[in-house]
């Protein structure tokens, strides 16, 4: 009866620990999401009282669609906003897409509600690198205008809730792992979203993540010209009787890679390990030194 009565007392301990471990973690997750929600509410309270309405209109939209339904989270909700309402006073507002990248940044801590053009297997064979855009500081953009960097190109809009964000921030950290390498590298992002994204809004939204990112659109036509050649998909998605400026934009995912001069490597596929990135894109870099005279990328 000894080693039965020594095996069950075993077998409860256990059962306690694990018990133990799982209200800490439930405890913690809890706790976390009480912060995220309070968060938002701070950045929703900003919004109101600054007039961006937008932003605001999208904050209501992750609160609906992915924060999970409680009394507590709504009320911690409810507070935050009012408190931050009553707070911004006289005090500077901030700006309209710096207040979006945070709304993003926090959304992304949620399960993801948006989808992403199936496009991944899409073979490389027909990519045409060919564009004619403009930068955030208004001068002219060409694939052909870094004869001496490699360029890493990514496609999306603004007020995109998981994906660029999330590519960004990839971006970045591809940027800071190459160290000195990365000044052979031009990281660019091509807005699909010209008629919301203004230069102004997209310099903003892309010094958020690294400063060393190049913001780039067009008229409709030469982002639609530039996207087909990288056979790029994308569509506007509107709820009907919702803001026609509210809609979201469903697109392709992933990088591309060019060649100093501007000729297509590869692309990356969305969610390619950060690792992953660098290993390769290093690869390239040490495959083609550079130049003696090794100028600046274009700004």
């Amino acid at each position: 009866m000894k080693p039965f009565l020594s095996d069950c007392c075993m077998i409860v301990s256990l059962l306690a620990l694990l018990l133990f471990v799982g209200n800490a973690r439930a405890d913690s997750h809890a706790d976390t999401l009480a912060a995220t929600v309070q968060a938002l509410g701070r950045l929703n309270g900003q919004a109101l009282s600054c007039g961006h309405k937008e932003v605001a209109a999208r904050i209501k939209e992750v609160m609906i669609t992915r924060v999970p339904k409680s009394r507590e989270l709504g009320e911690t909700f409810e507070r935050a906003t009012t408190d931050s309402f009553l707070g911004q006073g006289k005090a500077a507002c901030p700006g309209n897409a710096p207040l979006r990248v945070e709304v993003e940044v926090l959304a992304m801590k949620f399960a993801p509600a948006v989808s992403i053009m199936a496009d991944d297997a899409t073979p490389d064979v027909g990519i045409n690198p060919r564009y004619l855009l403009q930068t955030t500081n208004g001068r002219s953009l060409m694939d052909g205008d870094f004869p001496k960097h490699f360029q890493l190109i990514t496609f999306g809009y603004t007020f995109c809730p998981d994906i660029c964000p999330t590519t960004l921030q990839e971006m970045s950290e591809v940027l800071k792992q190459l160290g000195d390498e990365a000044g052979r590298i031009q990281p660019i992002f091509i807005s699909v979203d010209p008629e919301r994204d203004t230069l102004d809004q997209l310099a903003s939204y892309v010094a958020f993540f690294d400063k060393r990112i190049l913001g780039a659109t067009g008229s409709p036509a030469l982002v639609k010209r530039a996207a087909e050649n990288f056979k790029v998909r994308y569509e506007k998605v509107s709820t009907p009787g919702a803001d026609p400026q509210n809609y979201a934009v469903d697109h392709s995912a992933g990088m591309y890679l060019l060649t100093p001069g501007g000729q297509f490597i590869t692309k990356f596929a969305y969610a390619t390990p950060v690792t992953e990135l660098v290993e390769r894109i290093r690869a390239e870099i040490r495959l083609r030194p550079p130049p003696a005279d090794n100028a600046s990328a274009v700004r």
